[in-house]
């Protein structure tokens, strides 16, 4: 056995059916060699020994991987929404700095926006909305 880097070199016998199957998942796995991907089969393999039950031990190795990809997803939620914010903000900006309206416009319209939204369970486009200014007179109220 030749000790190398903190690590031991070691004879593996193998099948040529069980290394197709190394190699095939050595990439999905990202791993650069047979001894990464065996090394961090056996390190699973010795945790689920150690757990005396695969159901612990899967749990908790299912759970740090959701964890993992519910952070992720929440983290590119925030950043999207906080885009959204910014052009939301910016669209709000343009059209007041072109419209005067009262206050009991302002609150029709505000009314009526969390109606649509509503309605549309959040579904709403540019042309819906320039489709409804088309169609309302400029001095009517705003649509029920």
């Amino acid at each position: 056995m030749e000790v190398n880097d903190n690590k031991a070199r070691t004879v593996v016998w193998l099948r040529p059916s069980t290394l197709q199957r190394v190699d095939a998942w050595m990439e999905e796995d990202n791993c650069k060699t047979r001894s990464e991907f065996l090394e961090k089969a056996l390190r699973f393999y010795i945790g689920y020994l150690e757990s005396n039950n695969a159901a612990d031990y899967l749990c908790e190795v299912l759970g740090a991987l959701i964890s993992g990809i519910l952070t992720d997803n929440g983290n590119r939620i925030r950043s999207l929404l906080f885009k959204w914010c910014v052009e939301l903000n910016m669209t709000c900006h343009t059209v007041a700095a072109h419209f005067r309206a009262d206050e009991i416009d302002r609150r029709g319209l505000r009314a009526y926006a969390v109606r649509e939204v509503m309605e549309t369970n959040g579904q709403i486009s540019f042309d819906n909305a320039l489709d409804v200014q088309r169609d309302t007179p400029p001095d009517d109220a705003w649509p029920e």
